[in-house]
């Protein structure tokens, strides 16, 4: 009786030990086969060596496919300057009715640009040219060599070309087409001298219209403007009292009235630029 329950015992725990290792083998089967066919789980990045916790990579925005980069807007082109409108002519000789308006202005070596505005009564197919007339501006002029150089010529709307675009003697140019308005521009030299006796820097130039080959009465007006412009004389007028012709205030002079082109010149003080 005793061996037997010996023997029962014994493979009562055999039995336990195999239903064990039963037990066993299926949770291990359980565990590949969750790791296998489960989801992926996220992994965490391995810890550096000195035990810090790992660098967590920034992403830049480049970087980032996600990302709307913001518009960039092209800088905005500087505004033109606005030309400023030129002032209007005077009426008269030279822009509604026939004859010339000569409008002046000194440049910093003593030279002068002037305009010249001409206006026939009649269409002409040619128009002369010349020197101012320096004898009516008395003998100090006398060794002067005047030269109109950069001359440019308007009739109507086409341009007249002047040989050299100089102008030291008298010279007659042929239209392609007959005009009777002009405008001309041109750099008056060869024309200034000091003013003796008088202050430094004082000096004097002789101005008359480039335009010849006209009658002797035909109307002339003259204009003078610039901040050194002092005074302006009018040596052709056989009266004295009236060559003292400058009406205005500087820097705007012009001549009182209008002159005859045969007594048109025009003797200009001003006072030299000092060179810096």
């Amino acid at each position: 009786m005793g061996k037997m329950t010996a023997v029962g015992h014994a493979r009562v725990a055999g039995l336990r030990r195999a239903l064990g290792l039963v037990l066993i083998g299926g949770l291990c089967a359980a565990a590949v086969t969750f790791y296998r066919e489960g989801p992926e789980l996220p992994r965490s990045a391995p810890a550096a060596e000195s035990g810090a916790p790992a660098a967590t990579k920034t992403v830049l925005p480049a970087e980032n496919p996600t990302a709307s980069a913001s518009p960039i807007t092209p800088p905005r082109p500087p505004a033109r300057p606005t030309a400023p409108k030129e002032s209007k002519l005077p009426k008269g000789p030279g822009t509604t009715e026939p004859g010339i308006l000569l409008i002046a202005s000194p440049l910093r070596d003593g030279s002068f640009d002037i305009a010249e505005i001409v206006r026939f009564a009649d269409a002409t197919s040619s128009i002369q040219l010349g020197p101012p007339k320096l004898a009516l501006a008395g003998n100090r002029f006398a060794k002067s060599k005047p030269l109109a150089s950069q001359v440019q010529i308007s009739a109507e709307d086409q341009p007249v070309i002047v040989p050299g675009g100089r102008v030291n003697h008298r010279i007659d140019l042929a239209l392609t087409e007959p005009a009777k308005q002009f405008e001309l521009r041109y750099h008056l030299g060869g024309i200034t001298i000091r003013s003796i006796p008088s202050r430094a820097g004082r000096a004097l130039t002789a101005i008359s219209p480039l335009v010849t080959g006209v009658s002797k009465n035909f109307p002339v007006v003259m204009m003078v403007s610039g901040s050194t412009v002092l005074n302006i004389q009018c040596p052709g007028l056989t009266t004295v009292s009236k060559q003292a012709c400058s009406v205005g205030q500087p820097p705007q002079l012009r001549v009182k009235g209008r002159l005859r082109w045969s007594s048109a010149v025009i003797v200009v003080q001003f006072d030299l630029p000092r060179q810096q």
